[in-house]
């Protein structure tokens, strides 16, 4: 940097008018208040939608609140539809607590055995030192979502709820996790280097440090009260007010209640995702990213935009909500639940982007951050398109969250900031459909640290 051209280029900027008047406003006011344009607010900010499910009954809005649970919370929400109208209930919620208990749990024991698998690694390679950096963060991908309802079920809330502090505020309970994790992490590499440890003895390392996670997680969230396989006994009251008693198990409410046919691969819904910078049709694998040991690996396949667009409304119009994962924050204001790539005007301060979307993945500008879900989109009919204009957002942020926990998504913004949806296998073109089940499609297979395996929280 020549410091010479400083001065001169502060007297170059102070002549111009322009910047002039906003140096002025900027210095007193904050950019995304100042900036925000009220016109195109105006022109987006619309709640119609002529395609959404029937009745709605996906209430009430949920709160995830200090906690990284949204793929949890978007996953669970996509299911309760589904019970609502079998148990003819007017509201209702999965328990997330009983979800997000037992990923920490398997993460923590999915680390320890990644531990072990990459003896031979430098603990200084790249791969050592990401499998360090967050041993059990509270974000997730929907495979990851399946794994743990395949091994432990779905319970409604009202059985196991969110009273416990560190369920709602996770940040201290991750910290102390981690440092303790993160110990095993050299003691079981001390143990690996030493030529008389027999594995045995690894093995019984490991026992003694999940039984100590699993006690750190009995202090902070209380033990489950209901085994996979165990009866619970749910009492409730139903649309019509009657009191109701329902006997199952985590497994079997899963799959009775919620729709999820765990024990058939074939059934269970697969996530699609937009990735430019690889081929249309392939599969994309995330190396070593996983929650349970021996679950399925985060596959995706990959597709353009066009098609995401058209199987979130063909969803929609089967009456299923679509979960989805996004690059948020982006472009959203909390403040009047509007998405929209440019519902700021930051070219009026001269500054203006150009990268597209493969470029900002590239270059550590976007990925996918946090899941939502959509249950409403509107289609133009003035115009011949399968191509949705907006669609109306469920979030887990609380009312107190765009309008009454609800936003609305612009197609600008779904096609430049979404990255993944879910669906059924029946949802899908059978040529798509087959890449999922067919045993000669390779995988493209991606390092743990690409920007597809970002975790939602």
């Amino acid at each position: 940097m020549d410091i010479t051209n400083l001065q001169k280029w502060d007297q170059q900027f102070q002549s111009d008018l322009s910047y002039s008047l906003a140096s002025t406003v900027l210095k007193n006011y904050n950019a995304d208040d100042l900036l925000l344009d009220k016109s195109r607010l105006l022109l987006k900010d619309k709640r119609v939608f002529n395609v959404s499910l029937s009745g709605d009954s996906a209430t009430p809005v949920t709160n995830q609140k200090a906690s990284g649970r949204c793929w949890l919370f978007a996953a669970t929400n996509q299911l309760r539809p589904t019970v609502i109208q079998k148990l003819n209930l007017k509201e209702f919620e999965l328990s997330q607590a009983y979800l997000f208990f037992y990923d920490k749990l398997e993460k923590a024991n999915f680390f320890l055995d990644q531990i072990v698998d990459t003896k031979d690694e430098p603990v200084e390679s790249r791969l050592v030192q990401y499998l360090l950096t967050a041993p059990t963060q509270d974000g997730g991908q929907y495979s990851m979502f399946l794994n743990i309802v395949k091994k432990y079920g779905l319970i409604p809330k009202d059985l196991y709820n969110d009273t416990t502090y560190s369920t709602t505020a996770s940040r201290k309970l991750n910290a102390l996790l981690t440092t303790k994790l993160r110990e095993y992490a050299q003691q079981l590499r001390d143990a690996l280097v030493a030529t008389d440890v027999a594995n045995s003895k690894i093995i019984e390392m490991k026992s003694q440090m999940q039984k100590e996670i699993f006690k750190m997680m009995c202090m902070f969230m209380g033990f489950p009260p209901v085994t996979p396989n165990e009866t619970f006994r749910w009492e409730y009251i139903d649309k019509d007010k009657n009191v109701q008693i329902l006997e199952s198990t985590p497994l079997k409410f899963a799959e009775e209640y919620c729709g999820l046919k765990l024990s058939d691969n074939k059934a269970l819904p697969v996530s699609l995702i937009n990735d430019p910078r690889h081929e249309y049709g392939k599969l994309i694998q995330i190396d070593r990213l996983g929650n349970v040991l021996g679950g399925d690996n985060v596959l995706y396949l990959n597709v353009d935009n066009d098609t995401l667009s058209k199987l979130v409304v063909k969803r929609l119009q089967n009456n299923k909500p679509v979960f989805f994962g996004s690059h948020t924050p982006k472009y959203m204001d909390k403040k009047t639940g509007v998405m929209d790539v440019q519902l700021w005007n930051y070219k009026a301060i001269g500054y203006n982007l150009t990268q597209n979307k493969e470029n900002r993945i590239k270059y550590n500008e976007s990925l996918m951050t946090h899941a939502m879900l959509i249950n409403a989109c509107h289609l133009d009919n003035s115009v011949s398109t399968e191509i949705p204009v907006r669609y109306r957002v469920e979030n887990s942020w609380g009312k107190d969250s765009g309008k009454d926990g609800y936003y609305v998504m612009t197609q600008e913004y779904f096609e430049e900031y979404c990255f993944q949806i879910v669906v059924d296998l029946e949802d899908l073109p059978q040529e798509l459909a087959t890449k999922f089940i067919s045993p000669e499609e390779e995988p493209i297979l991606l390092p743990l640290w690409d920007p597809m395996g970002a975790l939602a929280d």
